[in-house]
């Protein structure tokens, strides 16, 4: 079982997903490195990097995203028989996406304070951006799947509040919430 790390869209020296890893021992990390993209250019290089993407993807393996990454991530559960669940943070995702069968479960963490988020579902309205794009990592999830969980970053009891975009990758942060997401993978799996 692997789990697949998928950034967002990145800026030289901003944290990212990768900050998970060493809180994620026992399982096998990738972590495909699509490099750095514009916000303009996910409406063409999304579908190429979710190419790129799926043959490495097993049956049992977790897709974790962050921002454009969940909208990756999602493609790619999108496009498989099965995946062993995803979790999605500060995503650059629609709120009312509907879960792939072919992904048993998504955890959803979200903060009032992403604004990059509220941006990115001004520009799939505008149709500029990918059209997946949306608010979820302000808002959170909105819809009716048991099988998709809200994690409030601003109001999870005993842990540091979250707030802005990637926020949830600072030092100050990642110590309390990578072993916190860890776990949660860990009990989605039964393991």
């Amino acid at each position: 079982m692997k789990i697949h790390l998928i950034h967002g869209i990145r800026s030289v020296g901003q944290v990212s997903v990768d900050e998970l890893v060493p809180y994620l021992t026992g399982f096998e990390i990738a972590y495909p490195d699509y490099g750095y993209i514009l916000e303009l250019e996910t409406k063409i290089v999304n579908s190429i990097i979710v190419g790129a993407i799926l043959p490495y993807v097993a049956t049992d393996d977790v897709l974790v995203g962050h921002s454009n990454g969940c909208a990756v991530a999602f493609e790619v559960m999108s496009r498989l028989n099965k995946v062993g669940g995803a979790v999605f943070i500060n995503a650059a995702l629609r709120q009312d996406v509907v879960r792939p069968p072919s992904c048993p479960w998504i955890d959803v963490y979200f903060n009032a304070g992403d604004q990059i988020t509220e941006l990115a579902a001004v520009g799939a309205r505008l149709g500029i951006v990918d059209g997946l794009w949306g608010e979820m990592g302000h808002a959170g999830y909105d819809g009716p799947d048991p099988q998709i969980t809200n994690i409030d970053c601003c109001d999870e009891r005993n842990m540091p509040m979250v707030w802005g975009h990637s926020a949830i990758f600072e030092k100050k942060n990642i110590s309390a919430w990578g072993p916190y997401i860890a776990e949660r993978i860990r009990k989605r799996l039964g393991i």
